[in-house]
């Protein structure tokens, strides 16, 4: 009951997590899309203005995207990997193998947690260039987005084990993101 309870809120959780992404890049293509009519059309027309916030708010934007837009990607075991080793050994082993790359992996993003926070304190101490915001808000980035990959890879775990999914492979059909590369 707990472990179904875990599920649910990690997928509530994703639910906000797969707008924001979406509208973090909707912004990012706006600011972007603005940034190349000031550039390049605009003056053509004779009209010269600058946007200079423009380029550090869409590369911060993407950072988070990116740290975010990852620690969904986990939950559905949508993260890259080299399955040749897992799916040439025995179910049993295959799975035993998987589970050790999760652990691994969670590891990994463990260091990136502890890395991050490092950062945002670093990053107390200086602002960015153009926007003047502290770096600090876009170096979180990197211990949000881990702390939230290390909770989806838990999920996915916990889905593993408890549901009917008894294996750690993912399937086509139990990824449908995966099929859209």
């Amino acid at each position: 009951m707990a472990a179904l309870f875990f599920l649910r809120a990690v997928d509530g959780m994703n639910a906000v997590l797969r707008h924001l992404v979406g509208a973090m890049l909707g912004v990012m293509v706006l600011i972007v899309g603005l940034q190349i009519v000031v550039r390049f059309v605009l003056p053509r027309l004779g009209i010269v203005l600058s946007v200079p916030w423009s380029e550090e708010l869409a590369r911060y934007l993407m950072v988070w995207c990116i740290f975010t837009g990852a620690a969904v990607a986990a939950r559905s075991g949508a993260l890259i990997a080299v399955d040749t080793l897992p799916d040439s050994l025995p179910r049993r082993a295959g799975d035993l193998v998987r589970l050790g790359a999760l652990l691994v992996t969670i590891g990994f993003f463990l260091g990136l947690v502890w890395l991050g926070a490092r950062w945002v304190a670093f990053g107390q101490t200086e602002t960015s260039t153009v926007l003047n915001i502290p770096m600090a808000w876009v170096y979180l980035s990197l211990p949000v987005g881990s702390a939230l990959a290390i909770v989806n890879i838990a999920a996915f775990i916990v889905e593993r084990r408890v549901t009917a999914k008894t294996s750690l492979a993912v399937a086509p059909e139990d990824n449908p993101e995966a099929s859209l590369i």
